[in-house]
C-alpha cells in the first residue's frame, strides 16, 4: 500500500505541475511524432496549391497557424523546397496548423526571358514582388474561407494567422503583414516608383489584390522572417504586428541593413533584419532578431544546427505571443474529451466509496489524474 501511495503521489504532483505549463505543453516543444499533409488549391484564379501539414493524432480544434512561403529569388522553389518542409514539420509537431505554399514566380509574371533579369527593371521587380504577396494574401483568406464557409476543416483559430517565409518568401510575408494601403507602399518612394507602383496595384485590383478568397481579412497576427527584406524601412509603424527576424549579416542576396538587392545600389532597395529590426525596437513592436555573425544568406539551408537554431528561436517568439485555448481536448491523442476512469482512490490510497468525505484522486487510463474534495451532507 506504501508503495501505491507513493507512485499515487508522483501521478498526482506530475498532473499538478503539468496543469500549470502553459498551453498545457503544446506550441513550445515537439509533442506529436507525426504529421498529415493534405494538398489543397487555394487560389482557383491563379491555380495556386499548398500544403497543409496537421499532427496526426491531435483532437483540438482551435490552433494557431502559420503559413510559410518558400524562398528562390521569385524565379524558383517551390511547396516542397527543404526549409519550408523542415518548417512546417517542426511546427506542426508542436500543435500548431502550418502551410507551405506555391506562389507566382517571376516567370508567371514577366515571362519565361525576362524571369533572370526582373530585378534590375523597377516595373518588372514591382510587378513580380506584389503579385506573389496578393497570393499570399489570398492564402491567409483562403483559411478565413474555410473556417465561416466549410465549418473550420483544419481546425484553426482564424484570429492567431501568422505567416512568414525563407528569402523570397520572407520578403513576400514581409510585405502582405506590413503594407496595409497603396499609400503606405508609395508615400516614401520617389516620384517614379510612386508612379509605377500606383499603376501596378490598379492592374492588380488594389492593395488585397484579386487571388481568391474575397470578402475575407488577410490581417496577421505576426509575421516571420528568414533572411527577409522590407522595400523601404519606413513602411515600419505603430500598427505593425510582432515580427521575429533571423539574417545573416554577411548576406550577399538580400541585404541584412538597407541597400540594393544583391548590395548593388543600382537595384531597387531592400531593408534586411538588420535594418528593421531596431525600427520595431524603437516603437515598442513585439520583436527579436537572431543574426548569424559573418554568414551569408540563408545559412540554415546547408546546416541542421543551424536550422534547428532558427526554429527554436522562432518557436520561443511565436510561442510567448499565441493565446491558448482554455480547454484541449487532446495531446498526441493521449487525452481524450471523456478518458476512461479506472479507479478512484483517497490520501490513503484506499478504494474510495461514493459515501466518503474527504479528498478523492480520480485517475484515469489516459494517466490523467483529477483531485476533488467530497462532502456528503
Amino acid at each position: 500500500m506504501k508503495k501505491f501511495s507513493q507512485v499515487l503521489i508522483i501521478l498526482v504532483t506530475a498532473n499538478l505541475v503539468f496543469s500549470q505549463v502553459p498551453c498545457e505543453g503544446r506550441y513550445s516543444e515537439e509533442i506529436f511524432n507525426d504529421v498529415q499533409v493534405t494538398t489543397v488549391t487555394y487560389s482557383d484564379v491563379n491555380n495556386l496549391q499548398m500544403d497543409i501539414y496537421q499532427p496526426v493524432g491531435d483532437l483540438e480544434t482551435k490552433r494557431p497557424l502559420i503559413i510559410f512561403a518558400h524562398g528562390g529569388t521569385f524565379i524558383f522553389g517551390s511547396k516542397n523546397n527543404a526549409t519550408a518542409v523542415d518548417f512546417c514539420e517542426a511546427f506542426a509537431k508542436r500543435g500548431y496548423v502550418t502551410a507551405s505554399i506555391n506562389y507566382r514566380l517571376a516567370s508567371d509574371i514577366v515571362g519565361f526571358l525576362q524571369q533572370f533579369t526582373y530585378y534590375q527593371d523597377t516595373e518588372s521587380a514591382y510587378e513580380v514582388v506584389l503579385n506573389a504577396t496578393m497570393d499570399g494574401k489570398a492564402a491567409i483568406r483562403y483559411f478565413r474561407k474555410d473556417f465561416y464557409e466549410n465549418n473550420n476543416t483544419y481546425g484553426i483559430d482564424p484570429d492567431q494567422i501568422w505567416a512568414g517565409g525563407n528569402s523570397a518568401g520572407g520578403v513576400l510575408f514581409l510585405h502582405a503583414g506590413h503594407v496595409w494601403s497603396i499609400d503606405e507602399f508609395t508615400n516614401s518612394l520617389d516620384d517614379n516608383r510612386a508612379s509605377i507602383a500606383q499603376d501596378i496595384f490598379e492592374e492588380l485590383g488594389g492593395i488585397e489584390g484579386s487571388s481568391g478568397n474575397p470578402g475575407y481579412s488577410s490581417s496577421l497576427s505576426g509575421v516571420i522572417s528568414l533572411a527577409g527584406a522590407l522595400h523601404r524601412s519606413e513602411y515600419v509603424d505603430m500598427n505593425d504586428v510582432p515580427t521575429v527576424f533571423c539574417h545573416g549579416d554577411a548576406d550577399d542576396t538580400v541585404p541584412y541593413d538597407c541597400n540594393g538587392f544583391q548590395n548593388n545600389s543600382n537595384f531597387d532597395q531592400l531593408c534586411g533584419g538588420g535594418a528593421l529590426y531596431p525600427e520595431f525596437s524603437s516603437l515598442g513592436l513585439g520583436t527579436e532578431l537572431l543574426t548569424f555573425p559573418n554568414d551569408g544568406h540563408c545559412p540554415w539551408s546547408s546546416s541542421s544546427s543551424k536550422m534547428d537554431q532558427v526554429i527554436s528561436f522562432v518557436s520561443d517568439f511565436v510561442f510567448e505571443r499565441i493565446e491558448c485555448d482554455d480547454q484541449f481536448s487532446a495531446l498526441n491523442g493521449s487525452l481524450m474529451s471523456s478518458p476512461i476512469l479506472i479507479n478512484q482512490v483517497n490520501l490513503l490510497g484506499r478504494s474510495f466509496n461514493n459515501s466518503d468525505n474527504g479528498f478523492v484522486f480520480s485517475i484515469f487510463e489516459n494517466g490523467k489524474v483529477e483531485k476533488k474534495y467530497i462532502l456528503n451532507k
